[in-house]
């Protein structure tokens, strides 16, 4: 049996774009599907803005056709959405933070390193170091600084477990 590696495989062309795409999710209304055209309509039209929705996907935003998942809809209260993004960022690369708990304080050399062994050959140096920039992005965008709080009562949905 394979073990499926909690790493994802997505990047962004443009890390530096990380805050202005979150900051732009965070400005508009949840589109019932996030597609290029919703990205468009966000002012993001470049064809390597186009990744971004691979990631968003990657982090458990959306499902895999583009419909926004509950964690979307809770990165958008702006008083949790740094949090939300942190629990997300954990989870995707979870395999990161096993070998390293403080993985959102390493250096991007220090994440790309830890990323080529995890890889452990499977991926370039230039697929390991984009990925590594856009981890390096997303934890300085998002809040790792205290743990997620849980949302309010009434915006939650009890559970039933069968």
């Amino acid at each position: 049996m394979v073990q499926e590696m909690a790493l994802p495989d997505t990047y962004v062309l443009k890390p530096a774009s990380i805050p202005a795409y979150f900051d732009a999710i965070l400005d508009a209304e949840a589109p019932e599907r996030f597609s290029y055209k919703f990205l468009e309509n966000l002012e993001f039209t470049s064809t390597n803005d186009r990744l971004l929705i691979g990631l968003l996907k990657e982090l458990g935003f959306l499902n895999t056709d583009g419909a926004p998942q509950p964690r979307y809809y809770e990165f958008l209260d702006r008083s949790r959405s740094k949090q939300v993004l942190a629990e997300a960022v954990r989870e995707s690369y979870s395999d990161l933070f096993a070998v390293n708990k403080k993985a959102n304080e390493l250096s991007k050399d220090d994440v790309k390193n830890k990323l080529r062994t995890l890889y452990a050959g499977k991926k370039s140096d230039e697929l390991i170091d984009r990925i590594a920039r856009t981890f390096t992005a997303l934890v300085e965008y998002a809040d790792f600084s205290s743990p997620l709080s849980p949302p309010e009562p009434s915006a939650t949905k009890p559970s039933t477990s069968s």
